[in-house]
Parts: C-alpha cells; sequence; structure tokens
C-alpha cells in the first residue's frame, strides 16, 4: 500500500516516535508521499514559537523526506478543488488537503486524527 504522512506522523517519525504499525507500513510502502502543505504547517508553528527544530522548516523538510524517501506532494488545482469540494466532517484546511491527495493518489494516510477517517474513501493507520 502508498502511503501519505500528514503533519503529525512526520513530526513523530522526525522524533522517532511514528507508531510501530505506521513505521511498518511506512518502511513496506512502495510509494511514501508527504505534501507540501504539512511543510507549510510545520513552517507556521514553528514562527509562531510552538514547534522547535533543528534546523529552518524549509531544509528541516528536506532533509526529513529525504531520509525517510518520501515524495513531496504539490499542492495543485486539482487537489485544491477536491479538498475544498470535500464533505464538512474537518475544519482544518491542511488535513483538507491531505484528505484530498489520498483520495486521488489512492493512499493511505497515516494519521493519529480520528476525523480523517471519517471521510469516505480513504484509508488511514495509525
Amino acid at each position: 500500500m502508498n502511503v501519505l504522512v500528514d503533519t503529525c506522523a512526520l513530526l513523530a517519525l522526525a522524533r522517532g516516535e511514528l507508531p510501530d504499525r505506521a513505521a511498518g507500513a511506512l518502511a513496506r510502502a512502495p510509494e511514501a508521499g508527504v505534501s507540501v502543505v504539512s511543510a507549510w504547517e510545520v513552517a507556521i508553528k514553528h514562527e509562531a514559537g510552538k514547534l522547535r527544530l533543528q534546523a529552518p522548516p524549509y531544509q528541516w523538510f528536506l532533509d526529513l523526506a529525504e531520509r525517510y524517501d518520501l515524495r513531496a506532494l504539490p499542492l495543485d488545482a486539482r487537489t485544491a478543488c477536491e479538498a475544498a469540494a470535500l464533505p464538512p466532517l474537518h475544519r482544518d484546511p491542511f488535513d483538507r488537503v491531505l484528505v484530498a491527495l489520498a483520495r486521488l493518489h489512492a493512499m493511505t494516510i497515516l494519521t493519529a486524527d480520528n476525523d480523517i477517517a471519517r471521510y469516505p474513501g480513504v484509508t488511514t493507520l495509525w
């Protein structure tokens, strides 16, 4: 199964705290991706002083993606429109983009967020 690492999972991965099931799925995935909106979300938290990083957010994101062979998935018009068209089960626009990406790319989302699993056509694992 192909996997999409959400922001919470990305942070857990960076700390070496990704749960075993999720870590195993990531290790076995033919394709593993991470959304550029996760980089955006991390940068926002870092700039607000809510998250300390060992490097500037952009470099931190690139280093982590390279270390774990995560393909950075862009936010394009199709994904943005798909996210906007989702039913209002989740108010977080970052998570809505992740749901849209997972649906468009047939990926399982590695996440601890139970609300994401409520969307039709989405599979989650944590």
